[in-house]
């Protein structure tokens, strides 16, 4: 079930330059093969694995410096260089 979406946190979120992702979704640095860091998505991971069978979860692949925000319903990113100044 997709949580509500906070569309004031949103609009709010993609003025500083960020990008909404709904979830499920799993925010990675590296490649499967080459795996990074977990910027986002962990708790999706640990249902996962509770579970013992997979459920539908976006990959998203990012470069390193990129800046995850939990939001209502999924999280904001804001890749290297989007991000406005405050």
């Amino acid at each position: 079930m997709a949580a509500e979406v906070n569309g004031i946190e949103v609009a709010a979120g993609q003025a500083d330059g960020g990008r909404y992702l709904p979830d499920p979704v799993l925010c990675i640095t590296g490649t499967l093969e080459d795996p990074g860091t977990v910027l986002y998505g962990r708790d999706h991971l640990q249902r996962i694995s509770v579970a013992g069978q997979a459920e539908t979860v976006a990959l998203v692949q990012l470069p390193a410096d990129t800046r995850c925000v939990p939001i209502t319903g999924g999280v904001m990113v804001y890749l290297p260089g989007s991000q406005r100044a405050p």
